[in-house]
């Protein structure tokens, strides 16, 4: 049947633009669903506990119901090891594609968009039926943390592109067999935070999981293209990688407008703008004198923000003082040193085993 199938789509031009093209067209109609089929929820949402502040996640039901859990850990569970299976599958039978992709669909391709799609709908089946998801069972941190862990090993992976810092590559520890750690076992890492962050929420229809839902409806689109050369465009994934600051101000802009959060959408959009801004263009070709200019209007931006009124939009100069525009980066460029650090350990000390050398 795969082959069937691949063999259709690969008679046309370019088969993997064209799936990517749908792709996105799917997750833009998808998205568009849930927000129709957002008022069946209703009975679900008027249950919901008032947000509590801080860390406490809003869309889950306030009584755990044990067999909905054990429904929603098998999906999430199936969903992740059929992924995993297909993952290990390419990597045995596919490893000589990765130096030369092409604009042609494998069995890979054809496999992982199959299950996702069907795991999308399910989901969507899940929750008009039972509405929670893996957050009932799990906290807030750990969904947040899969995303800026895949955030930070891009890093670590498109180092010797982009460079960390203003186009500067770093050296050690981001050795080229770190990279290569992290570029031959990425993908098992990317589809846990992927299809984890997509089992945690409810498919409800409010701005901060509707805009959530279709950056992963986007990331599913770059985990089934992998071994073609779509996957690898650079363009494409500088998308990705800047899509999370439109993600983050959204969801940080509606906290406080419905639940009366602390205002911190400048703290989100400026820290991942200016990640942007310093590393991530730099592995596209953009003229010297036009990354100039995208740097001055960052800093322009950044200005403003804590302008006073009416010439600025007045935010408190506190969080200027405490360089709330540089948490994320610290966190993203700490993490990613981190891995670095622990994987080119690992890699010194089997070198130092291998040569009967005991490290001090």
């Amino acid at each position: 049947m795969f082959d069937s199938i691949i063999n259709t789509l690969n008679n046309s031009k370019k088969p993997a633009v064209y799936v990517w093209i749908a792709s996105i067209v799917f997750g833009l109609l998808f998205t568009l669903l849930i927000w129709l089929l957002g008022p069946n929820l209703i009975h679900f949402l008027v249950t919901l506990k008032p947000f509590q502040g801080g860390l406490s996640y809003y869309w889950k039901l306030p009584v755990r119901n044990f067999w909905t859990m054990v429904i929603v850990w098998l999906f999430y569970f199936s969903n992740q090891l059929l992924i995993w299976g297909v993952i290990y599958w390419a990597s045995k039978n596919l490893s000589h594609k990765i130096a030369n992709p092409t604009y042609d669909l494998t069995k890979y391709n054809v496999m992982v968009i199959v299950i996702t799609v069907f795991f999308i709908f399910l989901h969507l089946v899940q929750t008009q039926i039972w509405f929670d998801g893996l957050a009932q069972d799990t906290p807030i941190l750990s969904c947040m943390g899969s995303v800026i862990v895949l955030l930070a090993i891009v890093l670590i992976i498109e180092n010797p592109i982009a460079g960390i810092f203003l186009g500067h590559k770093a050296k050690k520890p981001y050795t080229a067999r770190v990279t290569g750690f992290f570029r031959r076992n990425h993908m098992y890492i990317f589809s846990w935070a992927i299809v984890y962050t997509f089992w945690f929420h409810p498919m409800a229809r409010d701005p901060q999981l509707l805009s959530g839902f279709f950056y992963m409806f986007l990331l599913f689109t770059q985990m089934s293209l992998a071994y073609t050369k779509v996957h690898f465009d650079q363009r494409w994934i500088v998308t990705l990688q800047s899509w999370v600051a439109i993600h983050a101000l959204i969801v940080a802009f509606f906290n406080t407008q419905y639940f009366g959060s602390v205002d911190i959408w400048p703290m989100f959009f400026t820290g991942f703008a200016f990640m942007f801004v310093f590393t991530y263009m730099y592995a596209l070709k953009i003229k010297r004198n036009t990354r100039i200019f995208i740097t001055a209007l960052y800093i322009a931006f950044v200005a403003w923000l804590y302008i006073p009124k009416p010439y600025g939009y007045g935010r408190d100069p506190s969080f200027l003082y405490r360089v709330e525009f540089l948490w994320i980066p610290i966190i993203l460029y700490g993490l990613s040193l981190l891995f670095a650090v622990i994987i080119y350990l690992y890699y010194k000390r089997k070198t130092d085993s291998k040569n009967n050398i005991i490290p001090v």
